[in-house]
């Protein structure tokens, strides 16, 4: 018989890959489909299958962590990145017109609006900062 000992936070373990491949419903509480993080096109036809029955819920699609960091938060809302393959191939757009492109393509779209990604988060930054100041100069 196997030894049963109890697990800790740091303790190795191995997670059913299936387990993060799932694509859930809107409210969660169903799973509709599944997507391995490694190419967008999988990811789009998968989409397309969920969407012929039922809604996915975008905001949680699987791999995360494909998306590159530097296009996290601000501009993964602002552009929108939904999600990323390992080869840097991201499903974007405003959900009802969504497409592939490169993250170098993200990226090229803050540079020449911004200058870079980081012009971006510094005019994000400034427009914060100009609107808390209004809202100091008002009381």
């Amino acid at each position: 018989m196997e030894e049963i000992r109890r697990r800790f936070p740091v303790d190795d373990s191995q997670i059913d890959p299936k387990l993060k491949n799932r694509i859930f419903s809107p409210d969660g509480d169903s799973v509709v489909g599944y997507w391995d993080g490694e190419s967008i096109q999988e990811l789009e036809i998968e989409l397309d299958h969920i969407e012929e029955r039922e809604d996915a819920n975008y905001n949680s699609l699987p791999h995360h962590n494909n998306i590159p960091k530097d296009l996290w938060d601000q501009v993964e809302k602002d552009y929108p990145v939904w999600a990323c393959d390992k080869n840097g191939d991201c499903l974007v757009g405003d959900g009802t017109e969504m497409h592939i492109e490169k993250a170098d393509a993200v990226r090229d779209h803050y540079v020449n609006k911004y200058g870079s990604v980081k012009g971006f988060h510094e005019k994000l930054a400034r427009d914060r900062k100009k609107f808390m100041d209004s809202l100091e100069d008002s009381r």
